[in-house]
């Protein structure tokens, strides 16, 4: 670059809380309905607002809009505490609500993530509004397991399943601004295609295996055995190892394989990794060539 050269200086964009809730299952829902169901979705967030008399802070959305099975919207960042507390309790509320009045139909349950930093805010809810990293970190959070998971291991009295960003946690929830007891929110790592970084999880209404193990999967249980060794003349579907065979000869490169013990000295040295029944043989010679046997067995 020449020294009169100077890369362009971009501006930075207003910073803004972003508010994104996606729907459980929307893919599960008749093709017929989804059209409603994604009409329905931000008029269930208004309603969710209106419980506490909160409408303005929803009419302030700088931008919004439908995502298909979702919906965003984009705030000033001094809403923040409210769209932690009171929001999430009275979005689990609100979908406790229309669940039971719709009893028919399959029970709505919405994962939420918040996110704040530097948005691009046009003050006209323009299509790009909202473009920047903070947007990509707010869809790839919601997407991560830890947080599909909260609504997989519980039933459907868990309505609502949040995640934040660790920029909102550190912001907000721990200097104690939501007035919510920080031990609310669970760390996770998210790592969703290029993403990493750090989250946390909040669930207004735990039920089901989240009371039982927490926040976290439990891991699976290692399989039993798993840690033993092959042991030589043994019968399954695993290879038993022999050791050593006909010493004779000039001695070359020996093919080994777990268990099998090497002897030194003259003479071809073969390790046989044997399979009982209907299996495989293979033997490494002295000499570094293989010799491959499959044992068909009675048939």
């Amino acid at each position: 670059m020449e020294p009169h050269q100077q890369q362009r200086i971009a501006e930075l964009p207003p910073y803004r809380a972003l508010l994104v809730v996606d729907m459980k299952d929307f893919s599960g829902e008749k093709g017929s309905d989804h059209a409603r169901i994604t009409e329905q979705i931000p008029l269930i967030l208004e309603q969710a607002f209106r419980r506490r008399g909160l409408d303005e802070v929803w009419r302030s959305a700088r931008f919004h809009g439908t995502t298909g099975d979702g919906y965003f919207a984009g705030f000033d960042p001094h809403h923040l505490p409210t769209l932690l507390d009171p929001f999430l309790a009275d979005l689990q509320a609100e979908l406790e609500y229309q669940n039971r009045v719709r009893p028919g139909d399959r029970p709505m349950r919405m994962r939420v993530s918040l996110t704040v930093g530097p948005m691009t805010d046009s003050g006209r809810n323009a299509i790009s509004d909202g473009s920047g990293n903070t947007r990509i970190e707010a869809h790839r959070i919601l997407d991560d397991r830890s947080v599909r998971d909260l609504l997989t291991r519980s039933n459907a009295t868990t309505c609502v399943a949040a995640i934040v960003s660790g920029r909102v946690h550190d912001d907000v929830v721990e200097p104690g601004y939501t007035g919510e007891d920080p031990g609310l929110y669970v760390p996770v790592e998210v790592e969703v295609k290029t993403y990493r970084g750090q989250a946390y999880l909040r669930v207004p209404k735990p039920s089901g295996d989240l009371l039982r193990n927490g926040f976290s999967a439990p891991r699976p249980p290692e399989a039993d055995g798993a840690d033993e060794k092959p042991r030589a003349g043994g019968g399954g579907a695993g290879p038993t190892y022999t050791g050593i065979a006909q010493a004779h000869g000039a001695v070359g490169h020996v093919v080994v394989g777990p268990d099998a013990r090497v002897n030194t000295g003259s003479g071809h040295q073969i390790n046989d990794a044997r399979n009982e029944g209907d299996g495989v043989a293979v033997f490494g010679t002295s000499n570094g060539g293989v010799q491959h046997r499959v044992d068909k067995g009675d048939r």
